[in-house]
């Protein structure tokens, strides 16, 4: 029997949170939204509230850390822990690595009372083995359906939470776009082989198992289909885009701009500039970084490209973005319109234009 588990993959601009939370609202299931940054939290709600006057009764919308704080993490944890659990210590590195699990009490907590944020899950998967299961039959006599959005920023011991609801009966989508892989849950050891991009080889192990069902919906209502071409040759070996924006605006693909250029054109089509990071010289231009650009949508965006972006324009060869490509494609694939480089030289990007 085919598993009601489903991992949907979708392309940047492919409607994957307006998809579950429409999914969520037109069902009567007990559902939990749930997604990694306050944010996308924030999203979320704001879809719901847009289809009604307010989030309806039989829907919750939680970011990751508050749901495994309260609903997985403090219902059994004393079978390893007496005291009361706080709340979360963030860590963006890995917390007290020399301190061994034996050590509940040090290993897990700061001061006994807040849980490290990298250990949460972990502390989460020795509840259950412990209970024999009591943390996932809680949840689901909780939940029906849980989605969980961005899918691809998860990691460490919080994949392995994902598997055990996977298999506890409850049904769960997962839904992201492994080639937007720019945050990371945790820095932890477990399941490093799974980092980033990589994460699809999990994916791709858990419908080999049975356990939920893989598809990829590789469409894009956002990006005009020139820009959507250039988001994949960041990843040659992935699915192609197929464009749904059928807008003709007369300035619409991918362009290139002299910088003797910039200001005639930020003047005549007032684009959103992104850079790689802050180090990157914009011309004093109100910029944003890729990373910060996650999840929003522009008509017009002007990328000023850091060294490796440059060599890459100039060469087209990937390999000298290979390690910075899912910035690179989130950056890329903010724009509905038109995507504008700040490049000087040559160019050997297929499609791009020479703006004049």
């Amino acid at each position: 029997m085919p598993s009601a588990n489903r991992i949907i993959i979708c392309a940047a601009g492919g409607g994957k949170t307006t998809r579950i939370v429409g999914e969520a609202v037109r069902g009567t299931e007990r559902a939990l939204l749930v997604t990694y940054t306050r944010n996308n939290a924030k999203e979320i709600e704001r879809k719901l509230y847009g289809l009604g006057p307010a989030i309806p009764h039989n829907i919750e919308v939680m970011t990751w850390f508050s749901f495994l704080l309260r609903d997985l993490a403090r219902p059994y944890r004393r079978v390893l822990h007496d005291r009361r659990i706080e709340g979360l210590q963030w860590e963006e590195g890995r917390s007290v690595p020399y301190i061994p699990e034996t050590n509940t009490s040090a290993h897990y907590f700061a001061g006994g009372r807040l849980i490290y944020s990298d250990k949460i899950s972990k502390f989460i998967c020795e509840c259950d083995r412990k209970t024999g299961g009591a943390v996932m039959r809680r949840l689901a006599q909780r939940f029906d359906h849980i989605f969980v959005d961005e899918i691809q920023d998860m990691a460490g011991y919080d994949i392995d939470v994902l598997e055990l609801i996977l298999k506890a009966g409850i049904k769960l989508t997962l839904v992201g776009d492994h080639r937007q892989a720019t945050l990371k849950t945790n820095q932890g050891k477990k399941n490093s082989a799974f980092g980033g991009i990589k994460i699809i080889d999990k994916f791709k192990a858990w419908e080999k198992a049975g356990l939920a069902a893989l598809t990829y919906e590789q469409h894009t209502h956002r990006c005009h289909q020139h820009i959507a071409d250039l988001g994949d040759r960041f990843f040659p070996n992935e699915p192609t885009t197929k464009s749904l924006n059928d807008a003709v605006t007369g300035h619409d693909g991918v362009f290139i701009v002299a910088s003797t250029q910039v200001d005639a054109y930020v003047a005549t089509f007032a684009p959103q500039v992104l850079r790689f990071d802050k180090k990157t010289a914009c011309r004093d231009l109100p910029a944003m970084n890729f990373g910060e650009s996650k999840g929003l949508t522009f008509d017009r965006v002007m990328i000023f490209p850091h060294g490796l972006g440059k060599k890459w324009l100039s060469t087209g060869q990937i390999s000298h973005v290979e390690k910075s490509a899912a910035k690179m494609y989130v950056g890329a694939t903010r724009a509905r319109f038109s995507l504008a480089f700040v490049h000087d030289g040559a160019v050997a990007i297929p499609g791009a234009q020479i703006y004049e």
